[in-house]
Order: C-alpha cells, then sequence, then structure tokens
C-alpha cells in the first residue's frame, strides 16, 4: 500500500508541541514531508535552537508517523524556525537581545587553552559576587563541553515559556548551559553556524531577569563562540585564565589578542594552580613554575587579580556540586573573594 502525504499530515496533527500544546501542524512546525516508498522523512522547525523538549518532539512525531498504514521507516529531521515563523506563532520578534536586558554587567571568563581552569573560575567568582549580594548568572558558553551544571550541582532541564528559555537555580545562582539540554553523556556535535545561533539565543532568548552579574564562561582559544558574544551584547570585560607556566602563557596571548580587536576590555590576569602548599609543613611549591601571571599582566598593563593555590577543596567543591568559594573556607576561597571585590570594584567606577 502507498504511503499518502495526506495521511502522514493527518497522523503528525495529533502531535502537540509539549510547551504550547497545540498541533505541529497547526503552529506551522512541519517544514517538510518527503516519501520514498514506504519510508518517510519529516522535517520539523523548532521554536528556538536550544529547545529542551526536542528530543520529546522527535519522539512523538517517529511514534505517530510510524503508526501509519504502509510506513516502514522514518527519519526526522529538526530545524529552526526563521524569525518569520516564530512571529506568526508568538507576534512580533522581540529584541534579538531581550533576555539580557535587565542585566547590568556581563563579564566573560576566558583562556587560550583548555585545562587551566577556567571554569573552576568562573564558577566560584560567581559564587563569590553572589556571597557579596549580588543578583548572579551563569552563561555555559562552552557548548562542546560544558560543565558547569556539574559544579554547582544542577541535574534538571530547563523549561520553556512563549518561546523563550528558563534559567535553573541552585546557591541562588541562575545557570544556562548545553548540559542541561542534552543530558549526561550526549555527545554536542555543533558546527560554527549552530554554535552561533545557540549562543545568540542563550543570551537573548533566555529569562535571565534582572541581573547585577552575567558571568559568562567561554570555551577555550578564539574561536566563533567568543566572536559571537563579544560582537553580540555589551560585554563590561574579559578576565582572562592561565597557569605560570610557559605554554599557557603564549596561547593566553592569543586570546587577549582576539579581544583587543574587538575593543573588549581585559579586567585583568588570573593565575590558577599557582602554587601548592604542602600539608604539615606548609613548604611551597610552584609544580607549574612561577611568575607567569605577572609578566603577562605587566606585559598587558592590566591587573594580576588573583593567584589561586591548589587546593583539594577546590576539586572537591567542583565535584560535589558547592563551588569552594561558598563556603569562604581557605586559601583559594580568599582569593576569589578578592578577585569579586576587585570586579566589584571596576565596575562601580566605570558607572
Amino acid at each position: 500500500m502507498a504511503v499518502s502525504k495526506d495521511a502522514v499530515i493527518e497522523a503528525l496533527k495529533k502531535v502537540n508541541d509539549p510547551e504550547l500544546n497545540k498541533s505541529l501542524v497547526d503552529l506551522g512546525m512541519i517544514d517538510g514531508v518527503e516519501i520514498a516508498g514506504s519510508a518517510v522523512k519529516v522535517t520539523v522547525a523548532l521554536t528556538m535552537a536550544g529547545c529542551p523538549l526536542k528530543s520529546k518532539i522527535k519522539e512523538d512525531v517517529e511514534k505517530a508517523v510510524m503508526a501509519v498504514d504502509g510506513v516502514e521507516d522514518v527519519e526526522v529531521v529538526l530545524t529552526t524556525m526563521t524569525s518569520e515563523q516564530r512571529a506568526r506563532i508568538f507576534g512580533p520578534e522581540l529584541d534579538p537581545m531581550e533576555g539580557v536586558k535587565e542585566v547590568s554587567h556581563i563579564i566573560a571568563v576566558a583562556s587560550g587553552k583548555g585545562g587551566v581552569g577556567k571554569t573552576t573560575v568562573a564558577v566560584n567568582l560567581a559564587a563569590a559576587l553572589k556571597g557579596l549580594g549580588y543578583e548572579v548568572g551563569i552563561l555555559d558558553g562552552d557548548l562542546h563541553g560544558p560543565d558547569i551544571p556539574i559544579m554547582l550541582g544542577i541535574e534538571e532541564r530547563p523549561v520553556g515559556s512563549q518561546g523563550m528559555l528558563l534559567p535553573l537555580e541552585n546557591h541562588g545562582i541562575k545557570v544556562m548551559s548545553t548540559a542541561t539540554l542534552a543530558g549526561e553523556g550526549v555527545p554536542i556535535v555543533w558546527r560554527g553556524p549552530l554554535v552561533n545561533k545557540a549562543i545568540k539565543e542563550f543570551l537573548g532568548k533566555v529569562k535571565w531577569g534582572r541581573l547585577d552579574y552575567l558571568i559568562i564562561d567561554l570555551p577555550p582559544g578564539t574561536g566563533d563562540a567568543a566572536l559571537t558574544i563579544v560582537k553580540s551584547v555589551p560585554v563590561k570585560g574579559v578576565i582572562v585564565v592561565t597557569t605560570p607556566q610557559k605554554v599557557a602563557m603564549s596561547d593566553v596571548r592569543r586570546a587577549i589578542g582576539l579581544f583587543k580587536a574587538n575593543n573588549t576590555p581585559i579586567l585583568g590576569i588570573v593565575e590558577n594552580m599557582s602554587y601548592l602548599k604542602v600539608p604539615g609543613t606548609g613548604e611551597v611549591m610552584e609544580i607549574f613554575g612561577s611568575g607567569g601571571g605577572d609578566k603577562m599582566a605587566k606585559a598587558f598593563k592590566v591587573p594580576l587579580l588573583g593567584k589561586i593555590p591548589m587546593e583539594s577543596q577546590v576539586r572537591e567543591g567542583g565535584d560535589n556540586g558547592t563551588p569552594v568559594a561558598l563556603k569562604g573556607e581557605g586559601e583559594a576561597a580568599r582569593v576569589f573573594k578578592e578577585i569579586a571585590h576587585a570586579v566589584e570594584n571596576m565596575m562601580n567606577s566605570s558607572k
């Protein structure tokens, strides 16, 4: 029995968008139906690239189409609606950066290379600023290696509301991350154009609400995410994280060059894994060398905001979802608070 397009469309009319509770067909989300014998390909245009319910939508479409007589194979392709398509559902398109309109200060945390503890610094900076009484959010801009939900003890998935995503929250800090959308262990294979689109939606189509600070944890290097952020929103400044060794400093220079080329202020340098105090003796061991952060700060005429020691409490806090800066115990926690105070002072003096 030949599969008819009308029968497929009729089946899809029974599939609702979980958020809007209306048929995908009525919402105009079915972007195409192709039939080749007993195989059917359905293209679904999602309301946003990072739709948290895309897995359910895909599963529901597959199930509905497989129930059509004669269908033996179903392929569901997910794309994203154009602004015109969204406008037909939600009305005139909002400002593309609507989500961050009530954010006072956007600060990016960057590094030239991976493995220097950039995310640890971003999370603990957010926690330290929260400890100072500010309303704080953190955007996990490292789309391919998102770790912030682990470090803040977040396991839930975000929900949507009127074409916007609602950030998750723990320790009083609002969070948005691809890890909360994809699920644990699911590989995130996004290429350049989709990375750019997702970053813009995480900024503009997330209901961040009123925030004093939005900290953006950038991926390592000088790729699409960093460029998209500095060109899309008014970033007040960038904190660059390095370790003391020469190879890290070489990459940091490239990262600083990217931000300077885009007229984004460098707030300062943070030297992570700066030294280790041997338990019991207090002896200081400079495992990764010394002086790198100081040299970098002097070379670019920016402050050295802090030297973070290697402490087991920092690792433990990241693993159990309670950043060390929240506890206020130990030398690392003290340094994170000093960095937060320095950022506070710089932002207050720029008003």
